[in-house]
Parts: C-alpha cells; structure tokens; sequence
C-alpha cells in the first residue's frame, strides 16, 4: 500500500467549496490553522491598529506582486510570521487598603499562553495598557504606576495577591492614552514553566495634589479607570515550519506562463472561498473570502510552453508512450501565493497569521 501523501490547503479547500464538507477535512484544514476545533468567540473584538496596518500591508503587497519576507513583521522590527492579541482574563482587587496612601486601582492582570506551541519562538510580547481616551478635563491628577511579578498564586479568602518583584514604576502626567511594557523575557518563561504564569498585580496611585476640590477629582478619576482600563498581551512567534524555504522562494519566482490557447488544455481556472459558505464567518475577521483558483486540463504528448511544462513532464510524456504504465503528466499548480488572516480564537484573543501557498498563480504540466 503506497505512503499517503500530505493533503495541501488548497486541495482541501477546494473540497470544501465544491461542498464535500466531511468533519475530518474541517478538523484537517483547522489543525492546518493551528486551531483545535472551530472557534466561537462570545462576541468580535476591536482589531487594534497596529494588527489593521499589518494586514493591510499585506493585503497591498499581494494585490501588486510586491515580494514581502513572511517571517519578519516589518511595523515592529521582529521575526515572527504569527500576530496574537491576548486579552485579559484578571479582575480588578479589592480590599479594606486599597484607598490608603492615594491608591487609585489594583488589578491582577493574567494572559493565558496555552496556545503557544513549543515550536514557536517568541520575538516580541508588548503588554499594552490603554487608560482611556482623552479628557477634557485639564486638572484631573497625576498618577504613578507600578507594576509587579505575582509571587504565588492567590489564595482562598486572600483578597490581594502577593506582589513579588517590582517590574516597572512609571509616572503619568494624565490619566489616558496607552502605556507599553516589554514582556518579552517574563513570557518566555512563563511560556517553558507554565506553572509560574500567576500573571501581574497592577496598582495605579493619584500623586499628591494640593489644589481645592483634589479628593472628588481623585474620586472621579479612578472611577473613570476602572470603567475605560483595557490591558491586552501583543505576542509575536515565529515558527521554523511555516518560514518559506529557498526552495519555495525560487517556486514563487518561476517566470510567467503564457495563457494556454484552448479551453482543454491544462490552465488556471477560477474559484472563490467564501467563509460565510463555509459558515467560518463567525471566527474569520478578514478576508470574508480569498480567490483561492485551481489547475485543470489536459497534459498532451505534444508539450510546449503553452502549459508550462517542465522538462520532466516532457520525459514523463515521451516514457508513457513507451509504456503506458507509467503515468501521464498531471496539472499541477507551478506557483502559488500566500495570504494573510486575522481571527478569533475559543479565549476571544485575536490571531493576525500569514499563510503559504493559499493561493494558485500559475499552473502546469508535471
């Protein structure tokens, strides 16, 4: 019984449009996607900006041919060819000390890194605090925020966490806009020894202010905080597997096949992959669907260029007329495209990812 072979994207997706929709394809085309089972995110997430610009580049560069390295993420300066906005799973704390020495807010703040496989290198983890929009009010209070590694976790009854090592203390003239931090040595480890994953502890302080009507200022201030404060964990990965090899590089700059002069011959035809056929458009952001195209036609014995063919389809031609046991050439995709997806996943956390060979450009005899 000869090997199976390993079925690619595109094949799959082409079953699944021509409606052969068989559990085990699905399961098949997620694992593809490094998704377990089909999403159901409780509700879509604001993309951020930095995601939008990501995918939009991408988007312009495919649509004009434009060659774009897929393992290096050119807006944040790293490797990696996989985006993930991972949201905030702590609550806010609260305890008889909390308004004692001007402080404002404490909040344990947890991302959960289970979805990063132990394959995947870690180039960049950026928490990112968003405080606000701006505020019209012009004497609303300083602040000073310290941030802290949990030491253990939070005990039955215990109200606070225990605050470990102090990781950042950083002044904020205005209660707005987002703060950054490099998390980048913390998720590292946090991503080898799970078990010391117990997330951040988050204390805001109002500084001290003298001028009339401070308290009420200080009051309104926190409660707005509490109401507008957004923490998100942007991780970047980069995984050696979906980095395209030399190999694929020269596949995708093989020259450009003339158009074959009959119908019969072996040619690029077109096809659409719409999610929302699929049922994919609860989970898919973007696209709402791609031009994913197939080859079909006929390889005859008289080859030319007409249909892109190798040398070794020409050999393969010439021995099938000698033996009509070996087989005939077949159309086969001779270059293929990437694309780019963003998502949400079962934690409602949003995946920015770029995907190889998505998309048939050419096609011939092989």
């Amino acid at each position: 019984m000869p090997p199976s072979q390993p079925v690619s994207p595109i094949c799959l997706l082409f079953t699944l449009a021509l409606g052969q929709t068989l559990q085990f394809q699905k399961h098949d085309f997620l694992q593809f996607l490094g998704l377990d089972k089909v999403p159901s995110p409780h509700a879509f997430q604001p993309v951020p900006y930095i995601m939008k610009k990501i995918f939009q580049g991408q988007e312009a560069a495919s649509s004009t041919g434009t060659p774009r390295d897929l393992c290096y993420v050119e807006e944040l300066g790293v490797r990696g060819d996989k985006l993930r906005l991972l949201q905030d799973q702590g609550a806010f704390l609260f305890s008889k000390h909390l308004w004692q020495d001007g402080s404002c807010l404490q909040k344990h703040l947890y991302f959960n890194l289970s979805a990063i496989r132990g394959k995947e290198q870690l180039t960049l983890a950026r928490l990112d605090l968003d405080l606000g929009p701006n505020s019209y009010y012009s004497l609303e209070p300083g602040l000073e925020l310290a941030l802290f590694l949990i030491q253990e976790p939070q005990m039955w009854r215990q109200p606070v966490p225990k605050p470990g090592k102090l990781f950042a203390l950083q002044s904020v003239p205005r209660p707005q806009g987002t703060l950054h931090f490099n998390l980048l040595d913390v998720a590292k480890v946090w991503t080898q020894s799970p078990q010391e994953n117990v997330g951040l502890f988050l204390e805001i302080l109002v500084r001290g202010d003298s001028h009339a009507g401070a308290g009420f200022q200080r009051e309104a201030t926190c409660a707005r905080l509490r109401q507008s404060l957004r923490a998100s964990l942007l991780v970047v990965t980069l995984d050696p597997e979906h980095c395209p090899s030399a190999s694929r590089k020269r596949r995708r700059a093989a020259r450009h096949a003339p158009t074959a002069p009959h119908k019969t011959l072996c040619q690029r035809h077109q096809l659409f992959v719409s999610f929302r056929d699929l049922g994919w458009h609860r989970w898919i952001i973007a696209p709402k669907g791609f031009m994913a195209n197939y080859c079909h036609g006929d390889c005859p014995f008289s080859l030319s260029t007409s249909v892109n063919s190798s040398n070794h389809a020409f050999m393969q031609a010439l021995m099938h007329a000698a033996d009509p046991q070996v087989p005939q050439a077949v159309c086969v995709p001779t270059k293929l495209s990437p694309i780019s997806m963003l998502y949400q996943d079962n934690n409602d956390n949003i995946i920015l990812q770029h995907y190889e060979d998505m998309v048939v450009d050419e096609c011939g005899c092989g």
